[in-house]
């Protein structure tokens, strides 16, 4: 081959070594643009999701900020009525955070006047008071300014007015938790009217036993479900981090909500004396627990008043007896209550013993003693050994006269024996039947049984106890769906099904029977479990009449709730393991 051709080829090699190099930069720096679109593309969205993480988190600390005082002042307003300072404090409490500026509660004078009176907090100067609205609910046109309507029966009792600089986003999440501080509000609100209207209820109140009936069984349920929000929200308070003040508060919280809870129990169960409703049950139990859960009570409380606490239980009582527990704690509980609040030093024995068949126990104190001229009186309703305005010790003098009339309606017997300066012994005897046969042990299934799994359906009108016991539900790992009435419910269980049905059973619209009866009436075989502030057998038949399965007393404690879960979860289980095979 000729020199010009090798040379001609070598030639034409390096231009296209060269057009090949080109179109590669060229490839190279396409493909380096679209890497670094790729990367700002990449960056812009962790700048996103970081910015709404940090949105989402402060969110959160907002909405938790909000319940904390919802939960704080709710408990207030279940112990206290409506005042100028608690609704002050509440706003106080609101600007507390950087995102609310300033807020403003206009609402109907407490006295008799009926004239309106606005309390402020934060800078006073933002808040635009021109605002009229005709709507429950308004935002301002920038969106910083949110007024709510508060109103009770469609009665307007005023309005809550909040500043608050926050995204756009929040917006939602805002109308509902303001929305649940002007029901609380409204709901303090209604429970003094209530009270008063029950005071004049009572003074007109008929003398005919049916009238007597309906009444108790309106005050069971009015003073219960109060103390329900009242106890359980302490309950969860108490699952939550706490500084020591705070802790020491909420232990005040739950002794004076237990003195209430007494007081309460004392009250309506000489109101069911009264009207023959007061009625004993017999029902299979252990006196060794009942015993047990007794010096669990008291063994604390006599260790804080300096007292020796001796529990003395013998042997050859039966394994299990057939009587009413509930009554029978009862008894303990104010004999031993009674002896602790008038001892000052010593000790209190209890003595617990099976002779000539009867469960016989006594309460022994080393106390001030009773005075010959009132151990005759001692047992009648308000009495007490110093009736005057004075007197050293708190109570409403029923509690011995409820334990007679227990005792009597049980068949035993009450005596006493004191001497003054040294002290008090009470004897009690209760003509008990044994039992042979032992409860059925709890399964492994019933203990590991994952309620969380359930779907659940809660029917309740009150606004603090729909809160409360969605909060109860939450720390059990269940969220529920929530409606205000029966027909609300039978609604809802057209579309969507259940595990287990929560039903209040006083409500507006259609109350908690009815709406039972006609979901067993179209078929409806789910579990509904009563939630219910009576106590009086009728209304007990009345549930299970009904076609509920199953009551839980208010108050009641996540134990409570917890416990039927399981209960009617295996339930539900075992029906359908044995539909399957």
């Amino acid at each position: 081959m000729q020199l010009t051709e090798k040379v001609s080829l070598l030639s034409r090699k390096i231009e296209r070594e060269k057009a090949a190099k080109k179109a590669a930069e060229k490839l190279l720096e396409e493909k380096s643009r679209e890497l670094y679109s790729a990367k700002q593309l990449v960056e812009d969205s962790l700048v996103n999701i970081k910015e709404k993480s940090e949105q989402d988190i402060a969110l959160l600390q907002f909405k938790t900020y909000l319940e904390s005082i919802l939960l704080d002042f709710n408990q207030l307003f279940l112990q206290k009525p409506i005042s100028n300072i608690l609704l002050q404090r509440l706003l106080d409490d609101l600007i507390g955070i950087d995102e609310i500026k300033a807020c403003k509660v206009r609402f109907k004078s407490l006295d008799q006047s009926g004239k309106f009176r606005s309390y402020y907090a934060g800078n006073k100067a933002l808040i635009n008071n021109d605002s009229q609205i005709s709507s429950p609910l308004f935002w301002s046109n920038d969106h910083r300014q949110i007024k709510i309507i508060i109103n009770s029966e469609d009665i307007i009792l005023g309005s809550l007015t909040l500043v608050i600089d926050s995204p756009n986003s929040w917006q939602h999440t805002i109308e509902k938790q303001l929305l649940l501080f002007c029901d609380m509000i409204s709901a303090a609100h209604s429970r003094q009217e209530l009270l008063a209207r029950t005071i004049e209820e009572k003074q007109r109140a008929e003398s005919s036993e049916q009238s007597t009936r309906d009444f108790v069984a309106m005050i069971n349920h009015e003073l219960r479900t109060p103390l329900n929000g009242l106890l359980g929200s302490a309950e969860l308070m108490s699952d939550t981090e706490l500084s020591s003040h705070q802790k020491q508060l909420l232990s005040t919280m739950r002794q004076s909500g237990e003195l209430l809870r007494v007081i309460i129990n004392d009250l309506l169960d000489l109101s069911k004396m009264s009207a023959g409703m007061l009625q004993i049950v017999e029902v299979d139990f252990s006196p060794a627990k009942l015993c047990q859960m007794i010096y669990d009570i008291f063994k604390l409380r006599t260790e804080e008043f300096g007292l020796e606490f001796i529990f003395n239980y013998q042997d050859g009582i039966p394994e299990r007896l057939l009587g009413d527990p509930d009554r029978i704690k009862q008894i303990l509980v104010n004999l031993i209550g009674n002896s602790i609040k008038f001892t000052q030093q010593g000790k209190i024995s209890v003595n617990l013993e099976w002779r000539a068949e009867r469960f016989c126990f006594s309460v022994t104190d080393t106390g001030c003693g009773i005075p010959q001229d009132k151990i005759d009186t001692l047992f009648d309703p308000f009495t007490q050994v110093n009736n005057s305005s004075n007197r050293a010790f708190e109570g409403t003098g029923l509690g011995l006269a409820i334990c007679k009339h227990l005792i009597e309606e049980m068949q035993g017997e009450i005596n006493l024996e004191s001497t003054l300066g040294k002290g008090t012994q009470f004897n009690i005897s209760l003509p008990l039947k044994p039992v042979q046969t032992l409860p059925e042990s709890i399964s492994a299934s019933e203990q590991n049984f994952p309620i969380e799994t359930l779907s659940l359906l809660v029917v309740e009108d009150s606004t603090v106890n729909q809160v409360l016991i969605e909060m109860i539900l939450a720390k059990l790992g269940v969220k529920p769906s929530i409606v205000s009435n029966g027909l609300e419910a039978i609604e809802f269980l057209d579309n969507q099904q259940v595990d287990i049905i929560f039903m209040d059973c006083r409500m507006p619209v259609i109350d908690g029977f009815e709406a039972t009866k006609r979901l067993r009436a179209d078929g409806y075989s789910k579990p509904i479990i009563a939630l219910t502030a009576s106590t009086t057998s009728t209304e007990t038949e009345q549930c299970y009449q009904c076609g509920m399965d199953e009551i839980v007393n208010k108050p009641y404690q996540k134990e409570d709730i917890r416990k039927a879960l399981v209960k009617w979860g295996c339930k539900l289980n075992s029906a359908v393991t044995t539909s399957s095979s």
